[in-house]
């Protein structure tokens, strides 16, 4: 078995990539917390069906970009977008800042006029469906297209640019193979030195291999399944032919409206994603005479067709190579218990993009902000925040019943070992260094450790200074404990 080089780098315990055997220990999904809300769409121009977040982290700046949108009822009973604007459209790209992750602050910036009033945080009008932008972190993006939109309109994706992520330019048509009527998620991989693009496909559930949807086919008596496609481009300009995600044969199809895919921005070569699922449940219909605010309800069946019966919420997966994912079937996002404004098609959107914050509670650490949308098309859009501790969406978990496990042969870059772990009062983690074949090095033993840290040093009798380079594995033993992540950081000098 070949060593994995894993160098200084942070492995997160988020899959069994690193694994070779393990008995008692899992990889185990962590629920966000509560934080509060972060932004009210209360504008007229915001209206009820606010959404398709994206928060960006740009020096001490903090920028959040969303479409704003009012959907109405016409005479008729049909959804509508607001006819008396003048130039009515489906949506429009808004913008606010941020300087602490907490809450956000719409920006007045006399750009577009809407209602002869131009005192709004409007960038872009006249959007269809969706405006996604990027920082791009590639060293060779032009000055001018630091910032980068990609909107979907009549099935085709349409490119915007910016120098200061404020005054969007239309360059045109990007690419027309795609649904895009959901966000087009797009970055720069620094580890793998290219492009990726993530967006929605669409596929008849019985074929199997997901190719492309003739838009000709009138699917009379098929199924469409929403999923989620991949491109790769070295240039942004040359892209490659679309692949639909993997997640496995044995995991169950269903309909996969947004992806939110990004390199982790503390391990950037694992990808982590937060995609909502769809799902109808006309079949159980019975239970809507018990769910909250029963007439606004009813009204939304009876106008909105298919998704007034349907429900959504958000799972996670991650990848190590931007195609295999590991998915959860769990939820991590749920519409919560019910308020009157909840359990309706629009729940649990997670925004795209998290934003280190600080803790609540004096002393402790910084945590992970990440943001999710609720009261869609019901009230005026709340955009919530939700906390995670750093590298907290998955762990290796042992419940009190101690458990092992070992790794693959790894080669690391570093001698001093840190591990972001918790444990309860009697649990513990303790780590072997091993040989290739798995006996434990002499003096390499770290003893039961235990506490609630997110950069814990291992100390070791023997220097692991010695063993940089060599192929190593690691033994760990834990009981009530979780190991989010690990690394051999490089000696501090004296």
């Amino acid at each position: 078995m070949n060593p994995i080089a894993i160098s200084t780098r942070r492995e997160v315990c988020w899959d069994e990539a690193l694994i070779d055997t393990a008995a008692g220990i899992s990889v185990q999904m962590h629920k966000p917390e509560y934080r509060g809300v972060a932004l009210l769409c209360d504008e007229p121009w915001e209206g009820n069906c606010s959404g398709y977040f994206t928060v960006i982290q740009d020096n001490s700046k903090i920028r959040l970009y969303y479409r704003g949108a009012d959907l109405l009822m016409d005479e008729d009973g049909n959804w509508v977008t607001n006819l008396n604007e003048e130039n009515a459209s489906t949506g429009k790209a808004c913008y606010a800042e941020s300087h602490d992750g907490k809450t956000f602050t719409k920006q007045n910036l006399g750009m577009v006029s809407v209602w002869g009033n131009a005192e709004n945080n409007i960038l872009v009008k006249d959007l269809i469906d969706n405006f996604v932008v990027f920082k791009d972190e590639n060293p060779a993006c032009p000055k001018d297209a630091l910032f980068k939109a990609l909107s979907g309109m009549d099935h085709k994706l349409w490119l915007y640019k910016s120098a200061d992520g404020v005054h969007f330019e239309k360059v045109g048509q990007m690419l027309d193979e795609g649904a895009y009527d959901s966000m087009n998620v797009a970055f720069w991989d620094k580890t793998r030195q290219q492009y990726y693009l993530y967006y929605r496909g669409l596929h008849y559930r019985e074929n199997a291999a997901g190719e492309k949807w003739d838009k000709s086919d009138t699917g009379e008596g098929k199924e469409i399944v929403r999923d989620i496609r991949v491109r790769t481009s070295p240039d942004f300009v040359h892209w490659s032919e679309p692949e639909m995600l993997a997640f496995g044969e044995e995991q169950e199809e269903y309909q996969l409206y947004t992806n939110q895919i990004k390199p982790y921005y503390r391990a950037p070569h694992v990808f982590l994603g937060m995609p909502t699922r769809y799902t109808e449940r006309l079949e159980d219909k019975t239970n809507f005479r018990y769910l909250p605010d029963r007439r606004h309800r009813a009204d939304i069946i009876r106008l909105a067709g298919r998704s007034g019966f349907a429900m959504t919420d958000s799972i996670l997966m991650t990848t190590r190579d931007g195609l295999h994912f590991r998915r959860t079937d769990e939820a991590f996002f749920t519409p919560g218990i019910e308020d009157g404004t909840n359990w309706y098609y629009g729940d649990c959107y997670p925004t795209l993009g998290m934003i280190e914050t600080e803790s609540d509670r004096p002393g402790c650490p910084k945590e992970i902000s990440i943001y999710c949308h609720s009261r869609y098309r019901v009230k005026n859009v709340e955009l919530e925040r939700y906390a995670v501790r750093l590298d907290g969406f998955f762990s290796w978990h042992c419940d009190y019943k101690t458990g092992t496990l070992l790794t693959k042969p790894l080669t690391f870059g570093g001698s001093d070992l840190e591990i972001n772990f918790a444990t309860s009062a009697l649990g513990f983690v303790r780590i072997l260094l091993c040989d290739e074949n798995g006996n434990a090095l002499p003096d390499f033993d770290s003893g039961r450790l235990f506490g609630d840290s997110v950069s814990r040093p291992v100390d070791f009798a023997g220097d692991a200074e010695s063993l940089v380079g060599k192929p190593v594995r690691m033994c760990i033993e834990m009981s009530d404990a979780d190991l989010y992540s690990f690394r051999f950081n490089t000696k501090s000098p004296i």
